[in-house]
């Protein structure tokens, strides 16, 4: 009886060493196949590692999302820039002291600006500007950092994506509920029960 326990005892671990070589051997295949830092390293480039994933649908997402951002940054950047250069108006010609000689010195720089000024006088459009402008500094410091957020984000999407790259979603994978009667062993009375079936492929 021993004998053959010891027996059963080793053929199970030798079995389990075995299984645990062929798991061990396909991982490794597997990571040569879909290597994480490659997708984390091509994802410096923004799409590439959602390509090398072959999450392709993600892609349009990560460009449109960026495109959108740093073309609302440069928007504002532009709108900054065109106070930036009435304030410099105001200073570098000091005989302009009311808006419509401002507007009539530099019509095509006025024209470009998002809002309109509502001051009479050059000192009062300088103040309005520099307002605008701190508004605007602020939008775009929001706008550079949600580029820098997605970008992240993409980058992280890539490597979590090449982490699950081998994740099991088989459809075959389910859970079949049934009822079941079973006999008890106190008498001929049969009490319901539940039973949950998971299939593996």
């Amino acid at each position: 009886m021993t004998k053959r326990l010891f027996i059963l005892l080793f053929l199970a671990a030798y079995q389990m060493i075995s299984a645990q070589e062929i798991t061990r051997n396909h991982s490794h295949s597997e990571v040569a196949k879909h290597n994480i830092k490659t997708a984390t390293t091509l994802a410096l480039i923004p799409g590439a590692g959602q390509a090398y994933n072959k999450k392709y649908w993600k892609i349009p997402i990560v460009w449109g999302v960026i495109g959108g951002a740093g073309y609302y940054y440069l928007d504002l950047n532009n709108d900054f820039n065109t106070y930036k250069n009435i304030l410099e108006l105001i200073i570098d010609q000091p005989g302009l002291t009311t808006r419509s000689e401002l507007e009539n010195y530099a019509p095509n720089l006025f024209n470009a600006i998002p809002s309109p000024f509502y001051q009479s006088s050059a000192i009062s459009v300088a103040n309005e500007s520099i307002g605008y402008m701190e508004a605007l500094r602020t939008q775009r410091e929001y706008a550079f950092f949600g580029i820098i957020g997605v970008y992240i984000l993409s980058i992280l999407d890539a490597n979590i994506d090449a982490h699950l790259y081998d994740f099991d979603v088989n459809d075959d994978l389910s859970i079949a509920p049934s009822i079941i009667q079973s006999n008890s062993t106190l008498g001929a009375q049969r009490t319901p029960g539940i039973k949950f079936t998971l299939s593996l492929p």
